[in-house]
């Protein structure tokens, strides 16, 4: 249930600021569900609807920073052991609050819509975007460890987890490169931000301070637009066009964070492609992927860059569709990623492939030298064997000199003598009868292994061995004590007769 506390949260700190706008502006307070009702939507990128005129591409940074606090309390909850029936109960809870949420504020704003210039959203629409914006939440919280567990619990490749993070990291390495590209863009055209000031007619120090919050509200839309410009793709708003190739401008909404969309494309700006080779490159450095990974990470990017885009464009009032082109920007980023990837599989697979023929030919060579020693041997052998002759082996000065030693050592004594037990153990040492020793003065590598077998302790199971030794010792007592009752019996006998 703390996994969903997040959203009861940012229902009060939305109802709480809304009361309080109320109060400062003298506005009704029957504009308050209204209020709170819009703003749930906002939080959560959900379409809101006003005078007849839609708007769904909004803010993401209230988004972005809801889906990291629900990340943290998922962590929290996850971190120690955690099973599957957990997990499910966890998603429920993230994913099932602000569904409901959304549905009461769905109904909130078409029971306001009688009374008021509004009207609900399009209900599939609205639930589409929290259930995305809640489930990237839960994803990011589970971790990397979970995430590999639960591979293989269901049998999912490994692959799939280290393949994903390959994409997380081009993605964030492209998401910086992008932040860079856009603040020396905003830096380069800074001179456009006063003209668009001055297009409004008069302007308090509130309505500046508005239009800025505004504007650092949309920066994640800003660095996911410019991520998809750097890839190949183009962002839109309405008839207005904008990529590395070519540049078609509209009159854009008045706010400083449009002024820093360049008027045209310089003829290098394509190089500005490099980014994405170099953010692909980076992601890839010092890994060994193989193909299969490759294509994995492929796939993943393009499934995340989809739906990073699909969260931060959607309908501009009359403009129509603002934002990256979704179907492009994820198709493209993709592609870079494939083409690095593929290019260091296949020079690990070649590298890999060399050093297997190299550690081939080395064995080859080892055997074909130890087959032509072996030869050399039998060689030598056999000039040794015909140099010895017919007779065999000859026997040297020395060998014939032991022998007839060891002959006469063996020869009969003369007669009348005996050969003495001394003699024979001298001759003999390898038969002479070991020293007969007690255990305290054997030294301690002579000890018999039965003398240590009967000092060893026999194993008790359940008291069995102890009780039957007892019984054993007492009936050897009870013996004893027999015997000599009948010794004693018997002499008393033999002292009568």
């Amino acid at each position: 249930m703390s996994a969903a506390l997040p959203n009861i949260i940012v229902v009060l700190i939305i109802v709480a600021l809304g009361f309080g706008a109320l109060l400062i502006f003298g506005s009704p307070l029957a504009w308050l569900p209204t209020v709170v009702a819009n703003a749930w939507m906002v939080f959560n990128l959900a379409p809101v609807s006003a005078a007849g005129v839609e708007l769904s591409f909004l803010p993401a940074l209230p988004a972005l920073v809801l889906a990291t606090v629900v990340a943290v309390r998922v962590r929290a909850a996850v971190k120690h052991k955690v099973s599957v029936k957990d997990l499910a109960i966890l998603l429920a809870c993230v994913v099932g609050v602000p569904v409901v949420l959304t549905c009461i504020a769905w109904v909130m704003l078409w029971d306001a819509g009688k009374v008021y210039d509004v009207s609900p959203p399009n209900l599939a629409a609205a639930l589409a975007r929290v259930i995305v914006v809640h489930l990237c939440a839960m994803a990011a919280g589970m971790g990397t460890r979970l995430w590999r567990a639960l591979a293989k619990r269901y049998g999912a490749p490994p692959l799939l987890v280290d393949a994903t993070l390959i994409a997380l990291r081009y993605l964030a390495y492209l998401a910086i490169a992008a932040a860079v590209v856009f603040v020396l863009v905003f830096i380069v055209n800074l001179s456009r931000q006063a003209e668009m000031i001055d297009e409004y007619p008069s302007i308090s120090g509130l309505g500046i301070s508005t239009l800025i919050l505004l504007s650092v509200l949309y920066i994640p839309n800003a660095i996911v637009s410019t991520g998809a410009v750097l890839v190949g793709s183009e962002f839109t708003a309405g008839e207005a066009q904008v990529s590395l190739f070519s540049t078609h401008l509209v009159p854009l909404p008045p706010l400083p964070i449009t002024g820093g969309i360049p008027a045209s494309s310089p003829g290098w700006a394509v190089l500005l492609l490099g980014f994405a080779h170099i953010a692909a490159t980076l992601a890839l450095y010092k890994k060994r992927p193989s193909v299969q990974k490759v294509l994995a990470a492929t796939v993943v990017t393009a499934l995340i860059m989809f739906f990073a885009c699909y969260l931060a464009s959607g309908t501009l009032g009359y403009y129509g569709h603002t934002g990256p082109h979704l179907w492009t920007a994820a198709g493209l980023a993709a592609l870079w990623i494939a083409v690095a990837g593929l290019a260091v599989a296949a020079a690990f697979a070649f590298a890999n492939w060399r050093d297997a023929r190299a550690a081939e030919a080395g064995t080859e060579s080892a055997e074909a030298e130890g087959a032509e020693g072996d030869s050399d041997s039998a060689e030598d052998s056999a000039e040794n064997t015909a140099a010895e002759g017919p007779g065999g082996v000859e026997q040297s000065d020395e060998d014939q000199s032991n022998t007839d030693e060891a002959d006469a050592d063996d020869a009969d004594p003369p007669l009348g003598e005996e050969e003495s037990d001394d003699d024979d153990a001298a001759a003999h040492p390898d038969n002479a009868a070991p020293p007969t020793m007690d255990n305290a003065g054997a030294p301690e590598n002579d000890i018999l292994d039965a003398e240590v077998v009967g000092d060893t302790y026999p194993e008790i199971f359940e008291g069995e061995l102890v009780e039957d030794s007892n019984e054993q010792d007492t009936n050897a007592a009870e013996g004893d004590e027999a015997a000599q009752s009948d010794l004693a019996d018997s002499t008393e006998s033999g002292e009568r007769d």
